[in-house]
């Protein structure tokens, strides 16, 4: 008996369907995340790069000191012409960035003038100029200092004289303080303090200009 061969086809063998032009959710799911990650790339580089811009913008600027310099004099030309006393006008010059400066009765209600800088080693330094003061003036004025037994020769604009030292919280804004009676300023009661070195206050005083 003769065996039966299988016919011999042309026809390649069957495979499973592709699937439709429609992408599966998990297909779209990715796409979607990675579309999320180049968009919050691009949002972290725009906010990355606003933050440098910014501070470009007032690293490159004009300084502080040179912004202020016209409120600086307009207000001491203010001072000179209203009080009754030679007005103590500090200008320490390059490195020393003038911060807070004003006239009036808010300490104690007693008319003050008050010029503050920034020294170049990052410290507070600070004027307070007043006449007729009182002991509520020396409270609000050097806050939480009080005065020591110990003098100081400093310089300033009524050449070196002997001035009171004064002792506060360390770090606080009268952590040293200085002051010089009417007697040598023409009237008025002058209080320098904050947290420099007498090297920076000694700077500081002999960059003054009593103006009246």
């Amino acid at each position: 008996m003769s065996e039966t061969t299988p016919a011999q086809t042309d026809e390649a063998p069957a495979t499973t369907a592709a699937p439709g032009p429609g992408e599966s959710p998990e297909v779209r799911r990715q796409r979607r995340m990675a579309s999320w990650t180049v968009r919050n790339m691009v949002y972290s580089m725009l906010l990355v790069t606003l933050i440098v811009l910014a501070w470009w913008s007032m690293t490159s600027s004009p300084s502080t000191q040179q912004q202020r310099a016209p409120e600086l004099e307009q207000t001491t030309n203010y001072v000179v012409e209203q009080a009754q006393w030679p007005v103590w006008v500090p200008d320490p010059g390059e490195g020393w960035t003038p911060t807070v400066l004003w006239y009036d009765a808010r300490v104690a209600d007693v008319p003050t003038w008050h010029i503050s800088y920034v020294s170049p080693k990052g410290e507070y330094v600070a004027l307070h100029q007043a006449a007729d003061v009182t002991p509520e003036w020396f409270e609000e004025a050097l806050p939480d200092a009080s005065a020591t037994d110990a003098q100081v020769r400093l310089p300033g604009p009524v050449g070196e004289q002997t001035w009171q030292v004064w002792s506060g919280p360390s770090r606080g804004n009268a952590e040293t303080a200085y002051v010089l009676g009417p007697d040598v300023t023409g009237g008025s009661t002058v209080a320098v303090h904050g947290t420099a070195g007498q090297e920076e206050f000694e700077v500081f005083l002999a960059s003054v200009e009593a103006g009246d």
